[in-house]
């Protein structure tokens, strides 16, 4: 059963790690495969939302990959985390690594896939406004697999300059 929770997202990013992490998120975001999405290290995430404000948060997790439903999302990234805990802590920056709501996951290696409604690029986001279809929700999709590279499924990919995968006419 999905897990829906809120979560402020300062400095214009979320954070998701495992509980018992002592990783600085902050400090991955230099090295990350994918630095204009996610901060990388080996048991937490750092997830750029594109914008400074509460967000929807649904953390689903599962036995085995989900669908590809991809189309229904601005942005989709995987990555692996590893949860030796069996415990992830969802927060941000300001809130601090031991704040946060906790979600049970199975421990050792997860497969994540990040999926956005809306690009964190996307230059008609109204972080003010009130009407909720322009809010920013996040899906977490998790499950057991062995560790991979991180990947752009869907979304702005800056050193192409292009959308990925290229939309279809």
């Amino acid at each position: 059963m999905p897990t829906e929770l809120t979560v402020f997202s300062d400095y214009q990013q979320i954070h998701l790690l495992d509980s018992a992490s002592s990783t600085e998120v902050a400090d991955q975001w230099f090295d990350s495969a994918l630095p204009d999405h996610l901060a990388l290290a080996n048991d937490a995430i750092g997830i750029r939302t594109g914008l400074n404000g509460h967000v929807t948060v649904t953390i689903d997790v599962t036995d085995a990959p989900p669908a590809d439903d991809k189309d229904a999302f601005g942005t989709v990234t995987e990555c692996s985390l590893r949860a030796d805990s069996g415990t992830l802590r969802l927060t941000c920056p300001t809130y601090g690594e031991e704040d946060g709501d906790l979600v049970t996951v199975p421990r050792g290696w997860l497969r994540l896939r990040v999926s956005l409604t809306r690009s964190p690029d996307d230059a008609d986001y109204d972080e003010d406004s009130d009407d909720s279809a322009d809010l920013q929700h996040i899906r977490i999709q998790c499950w057991p697999a062995e560790p991979s590279d991180a990947v752009l499924v869907k979304g702005w990919n800056p050193e192409t300059g292009s959308f990925h995968p290229v939309p279809m006419d």
